[in-house]
């Protein structure tokens, strides 16, 4: 008996000993191969990156070879030219016929601005084009490189505002020596940067990417991103020409641009004979954008069956009675997601806002009974449509004023980076309906996209109805108050004995035009806002003149000084309404001296903003030395009506700064206000150049 107790006791402990043996194996294979599978994973990334980065490379080679070919073109072509005419004008001087020279063909005049001599004392004696006055260059580098000796040969200059062509040109120059060795002065040809920018344009590397010539300075003489082009940036941290100093005349690497922060794939040549270097390079994100949907893919792949082994591992060691808890488990989980499933059957019927799923042929799948009563559908079938065949039914049954842009436009928008797409239509059967149509896109094998329909004809009418509002009541306003205004200049303009009479008669039209000034603020302010920039008139305005006009028009109260300016001498230029503009300008400029009636400078400052990278903008500051804010009024001053001096001294509506915020907002400008209480204000905002 105890022998048999024995043995039934040890039978449970050897079955458990085996159990975990087979555990433990069967973790060690998973364990293999799952590392197996992310080493396998890990090499094809690799080597799909690495198959990118090489084709990317050869691309580029293959660019700034073509580059440097017409680089060497040129130049070689500008030196031609160079050394007949420095033969020429050593034969005959000043008789020499540059113009002449031109018209006939000899010099080349759609590559060369201009050809000119400069004599030995810097001062241009001959051109091919007209000389209007004695032009004195003598302190230019193109001339001062060759005074001492004519060692350096082909002298290619940094992009320079010409003197004489008023045009951005790069000067290529060679000293002329007379046959003692004195020096004679300098042949210049000027050859403008756009030459080599429009030959680039046809070298598509994307929005942000490069193809350029420097200097081995580290100067651009022509710099071109995208369909944007820059003369002259300087760029002498870039590897490529710690590469040269070393003697690498040719090669690439990957670094974040020095002169925009774009991390690029680049491409050097030097070009041979010439202080000067080709390059072109490729934006990173664009250039391994398939290259992460391939590693995400891999990845996902390997993840997945990293938790496929795992499953299986862990299945494989549970016991039978485990399996069918487990089985018991998933048929509860099936009647909670068959329950789930009929409650959103019920939500999508009931739902107010109807929609349409599309299958993954983007054909029209399921029709909720919503968006058949929203669009009028009257019992026809829209299942099987293509998303075109849908995209012209609902836009047949939409106002001309509001259409359907249509299904493809909407989906160009989420690909564009907008996660929710949506437009605004109008049915055009009774009862007229807004209807605001969205789409949604999906990755899944059964539900390609749902396109969404909401109903918002109420909100639409709200808004409609407050705009109405606004306009309506500042009309109204202004009927009365234009007779008040008038009866009141009668009084006044007729002797009365009553001083006081006069006196209250002459508050009520100083009130009176206040008031009529409160209506033209809210009539622009509900314009504005109702028209979204629509009657806006951009043009391209100088923001020097448009400031010194305001300035010369504006009057201060008596015994205050004018605002002060300060402006770069550089003209600065924007897209901008000039007259709303102005208008903002107005505003602030009242501001400024209401709110500091101890007197103290008013100063208007324009600065070009000197870190706003490839999309540069303008700002235009304020200051003054007034009475200040605290930072609950600074964040509070563009609300309509806000004032923050409550008291009622200083005279106004409280509606200029949100119009100045409108007009900011209109142009894509950034509103920032800074102020201390007694210390003063500084009203700043941008305009995009």
């Amino acid at each position: 008996m105890p022998v048999a107790t024995t043995a039934n006791s040890a039978a449970p402990d050897v079955a458990l000993g085996s159990q975990r043996r087979i555990s433990t194996l069967i973790g060690l294979a998973a364990a293999i191969l799952i590392l197996l599978t992310w080493w396998h994973v890990l090499t094809l990334v690799e080597q799909g990156r690495q198959r990118e980065l090489a084709a990317a490379e050869r691309d580029l080679g293959n660019l700034t070879r073509l580059t440097q070919e017409h680089a060497i073109r040129t130049l070689r072509s500008a030196d031609q030219v160079i050394h007949f005419v420095q033969s020429r004008y050593l034969e005959i001087g000043e008789r020499l016929d540059l113009k002449a020279l031109t018209a006939n063909g000899v010099i080349d005049g759609e590559i060369f601005n201009q050809v000119g001599i400069i004599d030995a004392k810097g001062i241009y004696v001959l051109s091919n084009l007209p000389i209007t006055n004695r032009l004195d260059l003598s302190d230019r580098e193109h001339f001062k490189v060759h005074v001492a000796s004519d060692a350096v040969g082909l002298f290619v200059s940094q992009p320079v505002l010409g003197r004489a062509s008023g045009k951005w040109s790069i000067q290529m120059t060679r000293r002329i020596t007379q046959p003692n060795g004195d020096f004679a002065g300098v042949v210049v040809i000027s050859i403008d940067p756009d030459y080599f920018s429009s030959f680039y344009s046809a070298l598509n590397l994307g929005p942000k990417g490069l193809t350029a010539l420097y200097g081995v300075d580290g100067v651009a003489r022509v710099r071109k991103v995208g369909a944007q082009e820059v003369y002259g940036n300087k760029a002498s941290d870039a590897a490529m020409f710690g590469h040269l100093r070393r003697g690498q005349l040719t090669g690439s690497y990957t670094q974040q641009s020095v002169v925009d922060g774009v991390e690029r794939l680049y491409y050097y040549r030097k070009v041979p004979q010439y202080e000067l270097v080709v390059v072109a390079g490729l934006e990173t994100q664009g250039l391994f954008a398939n290259h992460r949907q391939a590693r995400d893919a891999l990845l996902l792949q390997a993840g997945l069956m990293t938790l496929l082994v795992l499953a299986l591992a862990s299945a494989i060691v549970r016991h039978l009675h485990r399996m069918r808890l487990e089985m018991a488990a998933r048929q509860r989980t099936q009647l909670l997601v068959e329950d789930r499933t009929e409650q959103l059957s019920a939500i999508f019927t009931m739902s107010p806002d109807g929609f349409i799923s599309f299958d993954s042929q983007r054909c029209v799948k399921y029709v909720s009974p919503a968006f058949a009563e929203m669009t009028a559908l009257a019992g026809e079938q829209l299942e099987g449509y293509n998303e075109q065949d849908l995209s012209n039914w609902l836009a047949r049954r939409c106002d001309a004023t509001n259409p359907f842009i249509g299904i493809a436009a909407l989906r160009t928008k989420v690909i564009a980076g907008k996660p929710d797409a949506r437009e605004l239509i109008q049915m055009a059967r009774e009862p007229r309906r807004m209807l605001q149509v969205g789409l949604r896109c999906s990755e899944s094998s059964t539900v390609s996209q749902i396109l969404y329909v909401r109903d918002v004809t109420h909100e639409f009418e709200v808004d409609q109805m407050k705009s109405e509002f606004l306009a309506t009541a500042a009309h109204e306003l202004r009927t009365p108050m234009q007779s008040v205004m008038g009866f009141s200049e009668i009084l006044l303009s007729h002797e009365i004995d009553n001083n006081t009479q006069k006196e209250l008669l002459t508050i009520i039209h100083q009130e009176s035009g206040q008031l009529a000034k409160i209506i033209d603020e809210l009539l622009d302010l509900s314009r504005i806002e109702a028209r979204r920039g629509r009657d806006f008139r951009f043009t391209q305005v100088c923001l020097q003149e448009l400031a010194t006009d305001l300035v010369k028009s504006f009057m201060p109260p008596p015994g205050r000084a004018a605002p002060e300016l300060l402006m770069p001498k550089m003209l600065l230029h924007v897209m901008a309404d000039a007259g709303k503009l102005r208008q903002a300008l107005l505003n602030v400029l009242t501001n400024a001296y209401k709110y500091s009636p101890d007197g103290g400078p008013v100063i208007l400052q324009i600065e070009a903003d000197k870190e706003a990278g490839p999309a540069p903008r303008a700002w235009i500051h304020i200051t003054d030395q007034g009475i200040g804010m605290t930072p609950q009024q600074r964040d509070r001053v563009c609300e309509r009506f806000y004032r923050a001096d409550a008291s009622g001294k200083v005279p106004g509506s409280g509606l200029g700064m949100r119009i100045v915020k409108e007009i900011c907002d209109m142009h894509g400008g950034e509103l920032i206000i800074s102020s201390n209480l007694g210390v003063g204000t500084r009203v700043s905002f941008s305009v995009p150049c």
